[in-house]
C-alpha cells in the first residue's frame, strides 16, 4: 500500500480517536466538545483527501462532513485561552457561515462532476464560494493565534510555556502547509509533497493540543487540591486560635496582641491577621478580643449577686485595661453604656 495512504489513514484513525475521547468524558468543558468537534471534521477532511483519488466525485460528500476544521480550531482556541464569554451565538454564526460555504462548494462539485455539468452559473459559484472560503478561512487562523498571542503579556510562568507550545506548534503546521507547500517545485507541490505536508500539520495539532487539554487539567487539578489543602489548614488554624481565645479565655488578658497569639502558635502575624478576616468575619484581631471581651462584660453586669461591682472592676475583670476604653468597646458593641445597660437588666 501507498506510504502516503497509510499515513493518511492512520491520521485520520489519530484524529477520530481524540474526537470520541474528548466527547465521552464524563466531566467536560467547552473546550473539550469544540477539540472533538474540530478533530471529527478534520477527520472526514482527511477522508476526503484519502479517497480523492478512487472515490471521485462521491469523496465529494465525505467532505461535506469536513465544515468545521478552521472554524473548529479557532472555536477551540477561545474556549482554551478565555475564562468566560468563550463562545457565544455571533461565533457560531461566523463559523456556520464557513460551514456553509464549504458544504455548498462541495455539493457543486459533486453536482457538476457527476452529471458532468459545465454551467457558467455553477463555475462562478464555486469560485465564489471557494474566494470566500480563502478569506474566512484565512481570518479564522489569524484570530486563532490571537487568542493565544493575547494572553501572553499577563500569563504567569505556566502559562506562558502552555502558550508558546500553542503558538509553536500552530505557526508550525500553518507554514507547512501554507508556506512550505507553495514553495515546494511544481512537481513535488502536484505530487505528494504537499498531502505529506498535511498530513505532519494534522498530526502536529493533534497530538500537541491534546497534550495541552491534558496537561492543563493536571494543572487545574493540583491547583484545586492545593485550594482544599490551604482551606484544611486554614480551618486547623482557626481551631487553634479559638481555642486558645476561648477555652484558655486568652481574650481576659489586658494588653493582649496579635504577635502574642502568634508567638504561642509560631506563625508570622500576617497569617493570624488573614485567619482573622476570613474565618471569624472579623474587622481585625482586636476587634474580635474585644466583642467577647464585651460578651464576657454583659454576663457580669447582668449577675445580681455582682451588681455592686464598679465599672472599672467589670471592665478590668473583662480583660480592659481601663475603663475608658471599656465604656468606648462597650458603647460600641451594645450602643450603650456599661451603666445602663446594667441597669436595662437588673430592672426588667
Amino acid at each position: 500500500m501507498d506510504p502516503l495512504k497509510i499515513a493518511q489513514s492512520l491520521t485520520v484513525l489519530l484524529s477520530l480517536a481524540l474526537a470520541f475521547n474528548h466527547y465521552r468524558l464524563r466531566h467536560k468543558h467547552i473546550l473539550h466538545l469544540a477539540f472533538a468537534g474540530f478533530c471529527a471534521s478534520s477527520s472526514m477532511y482527511l477522508a476526503y483527501q484519502l479517497t480523492s483519488t478512487y472515490f471521485t466525485p462521491y469523496h465529494h460528500l465525505i467532505g461535506i462532513f469536513g465544515f468545521a476544521t478552521c472554524s473548529g480550531y479557532w472555536l477551540f482556541s477561545r474556549a482554551f485561552f478565555r475564562k468566560t464569554n468563550s463562545i457565544n451565538h455571533h461565533h457560531l454564526l461566523f463559523a456556520g457561515v464557513l460551514g456553509i460555504c464549504l458544504i455548498l462548494r462541495h455539493l457543486f462539485r459533486f453536482t457538476e462532476k457527476i452529471w458532468q455539468l459545465q454551467t457558467d452559473w455553477l463555475s462562478t459559484s464555486i469560485t465564489v464560494l471557494s474566494e470566500a472560503i480563502t478569506i474566512l478561512s484565512s481570518g479564522m487562523l489569524v484570530l486563532a493565534f490571537w487568542e493565544g498571542y493575547r494572553v501572553l503579556q499577563s500569563a504567569n510562568v505556566t502559562q506562558r510555556k502552555i502558550t508558546m507550545i500553542y503558538l509553536s506548534s500552530f505557526l508550525v503546521s500553518i507554514t507547512s502547509v501554507m508556506l512550505i507547500a507553495v514553495a515546494l517545485p511544481k512537481e513535488l507541490a502536484m505530487g505528494e509533497g504537499r498531502e505529506w505536508l498535511v498530513v505532519f500539520a494534522y498530526t502536529l495539532i493533534f497530538i500537541s493540543t491534546h497534550w495541552l487539554i491534558r496537561f492543563r487539567q493536571q494543572q487545574f487539578m493540583q491547583q484545586n487540591n492545593k485550594n482544599e489543602d490551604s482551606i484544611q489548614s486554614e480551618h486547623l488554624l482557626a481551631q487553634k486560635i479559638q481555642h486558645l481565645l476561648v477555652e484558655e479565655q486568652r481574650f481576659l488578658e489586658a494588653n493582649l496582641r496579635v504577635a502574642d497569639i502568634a508567638r504561642e502558635l509560631d506563625l508570622p502575624e500576617y497569617r493570624i491577621r488573614a485567619i482573622m478576616l476570613s474565618s471569624f468575619d472579623a474587622k481585625n484581631f482586636n476587634h474580635y478580643v474585644n466583642q467577647m471581651r464585651i460578651e464576657y462584660a454583659k454576663t457580669i453586669l447582668s449577675a445580681p449577686d455582682k451588681r455592686d461591682w464598679p465599672v472599672l472592676v467589670v471592665g478590668i475583670e473583662s480583660g480592659f485595661a481601663s475603663a475608658a476604653p471599656f465604656s468606648r468597646a462597650f458603647k460600641e458593641f451594645t450602643g450603650c453604656t456599661p451603666g445602663q445597660y446594667r441597669k436595662q437588666q437588673l430592672t426588667s
